[in-house]
């Protein structure tokens, strides 16, 4: 941890100051210590230079949740098929004429916040060339101390810590970004709340969450019929991750590899015309399985959605609301649903009527990306061969 960080920190409970007492320094960073509090006296140890601010009474409800996504990092996914699918979602972006979340403009000389960060995927492949001020990564799994490894440059500092309960003073950070992490939180629009303190008046929030319409059946428009089969295997979906989600991490991933292998087979028999009404009954019979370019993606997405205590989709009209309520204007609803950024306006937020500037860039359908997608990482492995 550098000691500049203590610039923007302190106590989450009491909001006071932290004094920092080291125990082993190397390279102008402290590798362990404690911060101490020193107005309550609670004490918080940093770890291999990653400051660990949690309380544990707090994390109860959410500790499976906890668990289940730091198997899903360090058991589950491939740094380097992740590192491959950012990129390539980016191209995918550009190629249909999105307007992409993240604009190297609106990061250079910025400190910035990303909650969330995983491993650090987008601070490896967005925020490291944005001349970023100040890179602040924080996430409540122990995957935060693979981001610390990954990404250990002069501007980048981690901490463990809560979404909803940020050891940060208000109001000290340009920018806020979140991509795919808001949804997955007990109550995604009190996390923003939250998040949105921490936020300079004049600073702007970028944040991605999974779209309502992807789980919505009048999305498909195909029959009475085939919507009223795709909502009921919506409802047995959210019924079956609510069970699966709390089960031991061996269950779930056996779960994910058999959700995966009925996703091969469906992606099997669809591609012979004689089989495709086959491959249409096996894609209706529930549970649903989630899709994949190959065996590894379609693990790792059952295993996404299957794993998850919490998973959550919005509309972007609700997101949008997210934004107007915490003080928020200048909207803008960029391409990939619901991708959206904004300015906060107001320090305190004001309940009014009075409508928000919005921008709305032209949307890409979400069949129409993954269709983009999947050609692009068709191509890549036709090139690497």
């Amino acid at each position: 941890m550098k000691k500049r960080l203590l610039n923007y920190m302190c106590c989450p409970d009491c909001k006071k100051d932290f004094k920092l007492f080291i125990t082993k320094e190397a390279g102008g960073e402290v590798i362990t210590g404690t911060l101490v509090c020193e107005h309550c006296r609670k004490k918080y140890p940093i770890v291999d230079g990653v400051a660990v601010v949690l309380n544990d009474k707090k994390l109860k409800d959410f500790a499976k949740t906890k668990k289940n996504w730091e198997n899903w990092w360090k058991k589950v996914r491939q740094d380097d098929d992740a590192e491959l699918y950012e990129k390539l979602w980016t191209e995918a972006e550009k190629n249909l004429g999105g307007e992409p979340l993240y604009k190297k403009e609106h990061f250079t000389g910025k400190v910035v916040l990303d909650a969330g960060c995983g491993t650090g995927r987008h601070i490896k492949s967005d925020f490291s060339k944005y001349n970023c001020k100040e890179i602040i990564g924080v996430d409540i799994g122990m995957q935060v101390f693979e981001a610390k490894k990954k990404n250990n440059a002069a501007n980048t500092h981690f901490v463990q810590a809560d979404l909803t309960n940020l050891p940060f003073k208000k109001e000290v950070f340009d920018v806020f970004t979140s991509h795919g992490v808001l949804h997955h939180t007990p109550n995604p629009k009190y996390t923003f709340t939250c998040l949105s303190r921490h936020l300079k008046v004049g600073g702007r929030a970028m944040i991605y969450v999974y779209h309502k319409e992807w789980a919505h059946h009048t999305s498909h428009k195909k029959s009475l019929f085939l919507d009223a089969m795709y909502a009921n295997g919506v409802m047995v979906w959210q019924g079956i991750r609510k069970v699966s989600s709390r089960m031991p991490h061996p269950v779930i991933k056996g779960f994910a590899y058999t959700m995966a292998a009925k996703a091969s087979l469906q992606q099997a028999l669809e591609k012979k015309g004689i089989t495709k009404p086959l491959a249409s009954f096996v894609k209706l019979m529930p549970p649903f399985a989630y899709l994949g370019v190959n065996f590894h993606e379609r693990l790792i997405r059952n295993y996404d959605h299957y794993s998850a205590t919490f998973n959550y989709f919005q509309s972007i009209e609700e997101v949008v609301e997210w934004y107007k309520q915490a003080g928020f204007n200048d909207v803008e609803i960029v391409s990939v649903p619901v991708s959206i950024r904004g300015i906060k306006e107001k320090s305190k937020p004001v309940k009014d009527n009075k409508p928000l500037r919005i921008m709305q860039y032209p949307l890409i359908e979400h069949f129409e990306f993954r269709k983009e997608w999947e050609q692009l990482y068709k191509a890549h492995k036709r090139k690497k061969k």
